[in-house]
């Protein structure tokens, strides 16, 4: 084989790697938990991902705005949030939300992602009739 079809293979092989990497790099879904929000320092410049849990009896509606506070069972953050809501949003279902947080008070939501509960659950094998 001509070492020039060699190199030529391996640059290939190269650039595919690297596109698979940067592409799951950019991706990868990152959010943070209450706490680690909390600690952060730099995170009042720059928008962020927050888990948590919608709070039972926290959800409120006005106008155009939903309040809510989320809870990861140690920490509680208030959210403020002006966008579409998705039909599964209820209090006690898992949600990340995206957008600002300047150091205290309420956390500034841009997106609103409620996480669908499964509907499948484990099977329960059934006694064979033989």
């Amino acid at each position: 084989m001509p070492a020039g079809l060699l190199v030529a293979g391996l640059a290939i092989a190269a650039a595919v790697v690297y596109l698979i990497v940067a592409n799951t790099r950019s991706s990868a879904v990152y959010y943070m938990t209450i706490a680690e929000l909390k600690h952060c320092t730099t995170c009042s410049s720059q928008a962020v991902r927050v888990m948590g849990v919608v709070q039972p009896g926290s959800i409120e509606r006005h106008d155009q705005t939903l309040s809510f506070v989320i809870t990861d069972n140690r920490q509680s953050l208030p959210v403020v949030y002006s966008g579409v809501v998705p039909d599964i949003f209820q209090a006690g279902i898992q949600v990340v939300v995206e957008g600002y947080y300047h150091g205290q008070g309420t956390f500034e939501a841009q997106t609103l992602l409620a996480k669908c509960p499964s509907k499948f659950q484990a099977a329960t094998p059934t006694p064979s009739s033989s």
